[in-house]
């Protein structure tokens, strides 16, 4: 429970940071460079990370993160409450909370799997997941009323509490020596991300597992951008809200259908072809040029992939070994933000040569590629849990 509150914590807070900003900076290029700073210090810090991560107890880090969580609330409030609204300070709490969140997230990847069986650990990260997508859901709607000081500072506060809550709630955590054998500590040492790239390469499952991530990752990471731009260009942005609405409905149905039957080993693997299924299916519909197809399209594509994306993390915690575990969490996530960009850049530059609907056809055509491509995986047991 405490997990699922922290990450739905973080995602509301790091929305509350944005949206207050952007409503204050308004400048299109000033949030544009504010956002940067929501990914870039990752993408640079991110060995380090992996490196802190194995060489560390990751309790320890767990209860760290947390600890700086709550400190960044209180400065967020600080902030607000000085009303120095300058882009440098938020660039810099955005970049700061980016770090946080992203060594609490490999380290809690890296050390539930410790403490947990394989189905627990499904079960475990099912609910995660159903926490961020429900975060997704709710936070935007704060948007309405982002100006009003009060109201927002309540809600940091509130974040505040939980953090707190969640950092005494870590005390009461198994304790679990992940860091004290001496040939562990040597093995997580001498790995380096690029060593773990080329673990990753060497492991066959794991490889078809970041190849299925990363495939569907690149088709859905313009997705977003491409109905908003379709339905401005229309004057019918209301439209949008709706799809978006959908997906995070389907990402909550996905999370819900996991959980459901992590208990049982053989279904659980089972939603891994359904997935693969619904994927294909959604890319069937996308290629129609049609509101309702894509309403249909989004709810199970989105519910679809957060069961991909549940299956795959807890694929990968179990066939990596625990103590190099940081690194290759690391390397997934490195793929994962990293392929969104391209996606992103690849579809606006060919809305510049062809109409959009073409390119979210040819995202449709992609996903069933790539839903047929995962069917096809699971059914020769090539990443399945053992």
């Amino acid at each position: 429970m405490s997990a699922n509150l922290i990450t739905f914590t973080q995602i509301s807070f790091r929305l509350i940071i944005v949206l207050y900003a952007s409503s204050l900076l308004t400048d299109a290029k000033a949030i544009g460079s504010m956002m940067i700073f929501d990914t870039l210090p990752f993408l640079i810090l991110g060995p380090v990370i992996a490196k802190i991560v194995n060489r560390h107890n990751r309790k320890s880090l767990l209860k760290l993160t947390v600890l700086l969580d709550l400190m960044l609330t209180l400065a967020f409030l600080v902030i607000m409450g000085t009303g120095y609204h300058h882009l440098l300070v938020f660039a810099l709490l955005l970049g700061l909370n980016n770090v946080v969140t992203s060594t609490y997230q490999i380290a809690e990847s890296s050390f539930f799997p410790l403490i947990l069986d394989d189905m627990r650990l499904a079960k475990y990260n099912s609910a995660v997941f159903f926490s961020g997508s429900l975060a997704m859901i709710i936070a935007p709607n704060i948007s309405g009323f982002i100006q009003q000081t009060r109201l927002i500072s309540l809600l940091v506060v509130v974040s505040s509490g939980i953090f707190l809550l969640a950092l005494i709630n870590l005390y009461f955590v198994a304790e679990v020596a992940d860091n004290h054998q001496a040939d562990q500590k040597t093995t997580a040492s001498s790995y380096s991300l690029v060593r773990s790239f080329t673990y990753i390469f060497e492991d066959k499952k794991l490889l078809i597992a970041l190849v299925l991530l990363a495939l569907g990752n690149l088709f859905d990471a313009p997705m977003d951008t491409l109905m908003i731009t379709k339905y401005t260009e229309m004057g019918q942005l209301t439209r949008v809200g709706l799809i978006f609405s959908m997906a995070g409905i389907g990402s909550l149905v996905g999370s819900f259908l996991l959980s459901t039957f992590s208990n049982h080993k053989i279904y659980f693997q089972r939603m891994m072809l359904f997935s693969g299924v619904g994927i294909a299916f959604s890319g069937i519909l996308l290629c129609f040029n049609d509101y309702l197809l894509y309403l249909i399209a989004t709810f199970i594509l989105s519910c679809s992939l957060s069961i991909r994306t549940i299956y795959i993390i807890t694929f990968r915690q179990i066939q990596t070994p625990k103590e190099i575990l940081g690194s290759v969490n690391t390397a997934f996530k490195y793929i994962a933000f990293g392929i969104y960009p391209l996606g992103i850049w690849l579809a606006t530059f060919f809305q510049k040569i062809v109409p959009i609907n073409f390119i979210i056809a040819f995202s449709g055509l992609g996903f069933l590629l790539v839903g047929l491509l995962t069917a096809y995986l699971v059914g020769k047991e090539e990443v399945t849990i053992q």
